[in-house]
């Protein structure tokens, strides 16, 4: 993980810690998987894609963290962003973004919507 935050500004790296720590603490038996490549974090109930929760990827000026179900997700914050299928994102760009209580909520839900299926 250090090698793909390396590539980023200091601020990058500390809110993509910072929401990584949160993730951390909601998604019970989570496990992270760094993909270089794709220049992501992912965190999963489970191995495999199918157990995939939600990933975070670093920008330049700050973070995108992904809910693979997002779609799905109540959103009554209106933090999710998005057009595709499935996914949707949450952008953070700066300390003030870090919703807590908003993003706990869309992380709780997505583990909800996995234990569901």
């Amino acid at each position: 993980m250090a090698a793909l935050l390396s590539e980023y500004p200091p601020s990058a790296q500390q809110l993509t810690l910072r929401v990584r720590k949160l993730l951390l603490r909601i998604i019970p038996d989570v496990h992270e998987h760094v993909y270089p490549g794709w220049r992501l974090i992912s965190f999963r109930m489970g191995s495999g894609d199918q157990h995939k929760i939600c990933w975070l990827a670093p920008q330049r000026f700050g973070v995108t963290l992904g809910f693979e179900r997002g779609a799905e997700l109540p959103d009554p914050n209106g933090l999710l962003t998005g057009e595709a299928k499935q996914a949707r994102n949450v952008h953070v760009r700066s300390a003030k973004d870090v919703d807590v209580p908003a993003i706990a909520a869309l992380v709780a839900a997505a583990v909800a919507l996995h234990r569901d299926r």
